[in-house]
């Protein structure tokens, strides 16, 4: 019970902690999501960036291009219509400038787009003094020189924007290593938490298999303690009179198969009454369990059993035995319980504790009647008895309805 409560704590510790990384895994897949919805965004911004600041380029550019076309003309009207292009492509550049204000630009971006617009302040004057001169007087000497002048501007107002362009760039690719930075760290953690999850997982199933197979052991080993409960004599610890039946159910049935012999031997302690009344019946206990376990050392055979059958009377399954075989183990059985010496001032048979034995041996067929062993191997237990005691009495094949049934003296010994 104390293993069940810990092995259950343990486990619904372990449940909530996948729990946990789930709940935290579906988080930060969100965050992964937002991240990524973010990243795109993000890219779009530059583009559109990028974008507005080529527009400013080409702004710039295309009023350099009407600029130096204006000295081409001789006509004082297309020079002006050339002005107005000029001061056209500058609403352009004005328009491209605000998309870019709008697009949430960065410090450094703000940065370079303040010099750009300042150095733009710094040589408009002159460029737009060129324009005028150009139109008003056509391609004089002045004019020339100060569009000399005008383009050096100009060139140096598109090396500006080439510059804010560059920074757009920098700072674009900063924004995407950050973000693909965020990502991996998103993506590292999920990965940490499912490995987690898996972890936890297989520790809580090897917990709930090591915790069935305990159960199942356990199972196992009170059902065999229960069985052997059931079918064990509590005062001397061998078989009893359930586990006597059911096996020479078994061997009988076997012995049938397999057309083999099978003896039972029927054992006696000799007065036992006066034992008991003489020593009372704690002696009485001891001496039943001194006796078994003298038998005990005599029946080794793994298929032969010995049970106590009731009170002072034992009985012993002999499968694949003949009767020379039983006759034999029997009177080892007497043996050994006489060498016992306990004291039996009461018995007619000896000084002693001893048993008498009856012996009945068959081989048995499949109409044959299991209660004829029975009622051969006690009526020689009483033949024992009448003899004399302290003896074993045998006969051969006691059923009565068959040929080989040996009807005749039986075998005996005495001490």
């Amino acid at each position: 019970m104390h293993i069940f409560r810990h092995t259950t704590a343990a486990l619904a510790i372990g449940f909530s902690a996948i729990l946990i990384c789930m709940l935290a895994s579906i988080y930060i897949g969100f965050q992964h999501l937002d991240q990524t919805r973010d990243a795109w965004q993000r890219d779009a911004l530059f583009r559109e960036k990028v974008r507005a600041s080529f527009l400013m380029r080409e702004a710039i550019r295309e009023r350099s291009f009407h600029l130096t076309f204006a000295t081409s003309m001789s006509d004082y009207f297309d020079r002006d219509e050339q002005r107005e292009i000029y001061n056209f492509k500058a609403i352009n550049f004005m328009v491209a400038r605000d998309k870019l204000i709008e697009l949430h630009m960065t410090p450094l971006e703000k940065s370079a787009m303040n010099d750009l617009m300042q150095r733009i302040g710094e040589l408009r004057p002159s460029i737009d003094r060129a324009m005028d001169l150009v139109v008003e007087n056509g391609n004089t000497f002045e004019a020339l020189h100060q569009m000399t002048v005008a383009l050096s501007g100009q060139s140096g107002v598109i090396e500006e924007i080439n510059n804010f362009i560059r920074v757009v760039e920098g700072q674009s690719r900063l924004e995407a290593i950050n973000a693909t930075r965020e990502i991996d760290d998103t993506q590292f953690s999920m990965l940490i938490l499912s490995g987690c999850a898996v972890a936890l997982a297989a520790i809580i199933g090897i917990m709930v298999l090591i915790r069935e197979s305990r159960h199942m052991r356990r199972l196992r080993r009170h059902r065999d303690e229960l069985a052997q409960l059931s079918t064990t004599d509590a005062l001397t610890c061998i078989a009893n009179r359930r586990r006597f039946d059911e096996f020479l159910e078994f061997e009988w049935a076997r012995a049938v198969r397999s057309n083999s012999s099978l003896s039972l031997v029927m054992l006696d302690i000799d007065h036992f009454k006066n034992f008991n009344d003489t020593y009372g019946h704690a002696a009485g206990d001891t001496c039943l369990m001194e006796v078994a376990k003298a038998m005990c050392g005599v029946i080794v055979r793994a298929t032969d059993l010995l049970a106590r059958y009731g009170g002072e009377e034992f009985a012993c399954i002999l499968p694949e035995t003949g009767g020379d075989g039983a006759y034999a183990i029997a009177e080892k059985l007497r043996t050994a319980v006489a060498g016992l010496k306990l004291k039996h001032e009461d018995s007619s048979a000896a000084d002693h504790i001893t048993v008498s034995i009856g012996i009945a041996t068959t081989l048995p067929q499949p109409h044959d009647d299991i209660s004829k062993l029975f009622e051969v191997a006690d009526a020689n237990l009483y033949k024992a008895k009448e003899q004399g005691r302290n003896r074993v009495v045998s006969a051969s094949d006691p059923m009565p309805s068959q040929e080989t049934f040996q009807a005749g003296m039986p075998q005996q010994s005495t001490c």
